[in-house]
């Protein structure tokens, strides 16, 4: 009991740390400002240049949230289903691995083009930007993937609501759609429709988080682990 309250808590805290790590990240590295993938080579050199150091300070942010927190998540969260949670836990751990491998791969190019942002040429910014880009689309892939094992194991277990198993199919829909969006411009580019899915994911983890602090609050076991519980209590004594 003791040790599922560990893990709950655990899971919850790194669950809003993606969150807050990523929120925090945006004003810093002026990720609003960021160019669109249809902008000039001299536009995104600019850009890096002039928020050079908040872009590296937001990079780093960014990795610690999606490639050391987020599959700490998934990895909490298949531990507290256990059996329940089935193969479905599983390949959402998997993927949401194969996912911060992918983002820490964008992150490596968008670290690289503002580390070196003083001393390149506008084509190499412009190369790199667009590694960015392509790495983060297609991050998306494993996205979906760990989306849907993580909606098939929640719906076998009563450990989260309804509106956080709805909310994990838009950001598999979101993350769907920036998977295939690789247009220069328009809504089908990594700057277009795209740029939803990282609030949305983030967004997803707030509902987790609060609702593993909201059971462990309550002293709420998963379902998984309270089956467990009664079915050994119920056997022969």
């Amino acid at each position: 009991m003791s040790s599922d309250l560990r893990v709950t808590r655990f899971t919850a805290i790194a669950a809003l740390g993606v969150a807050l790590l990523y929120l925090l990240s945006a004003p810093i590295g002026s990720l609003a400002e960021l160019p669109a993938t249809s902008a000039s080579p001299a536009t995104i050199l600019h850009f890096f240049d002039q928020h050079r150091d908040g872009v590296l300070i937001a990079i780093a942010l960014n990795g610690i949230a999606w490639c050391a927190l987020m599959p700490t998540v998934f990895a909490g969260i298949r531990e507290l289903l256990g059996e329940g949670g089935g193969l479905a836990a599983t390949i959402a751990l998997v993927c949401a691995g194969v996912e911060a491998a992918l983002i820490g791969v964008a992150l490596t190019f968008g670290a690289l083009v503002a580390y070196a942002a003083p001393d390149i040429s506008p084509e190499l910014a412009k190369l790199l930007s667009d590694g960015f880009n392509i790495a983060t689309s297609a991050s998306a892939w494993p996205t979906v993937a760990c989306m849907v094992g993580f909606i098939v194991a929640a719906r076998r277990s009563e450990l989260f609501p309804q509106a956080v198993v709805v909310l994990a199919v838009l950001v598999a829909i979101l993350h769907a759609v920036t998977a295939v969006g690789f247009a220069r411009s328009g809504a089908f580019s990594p700057s277009g429709i795209a740029v939803a899915g990282p609030p949305a994911f983030a967004l997803l983890m707030v509902c987790v988080g609060v609702t593993l602090l909201r059971g462990a609050g309550t002293s709420r076991m998963p379902v998984a682990r309270a089956s467990t519980t009664v079915a050994a209590s119920a056997g022969p004594s």
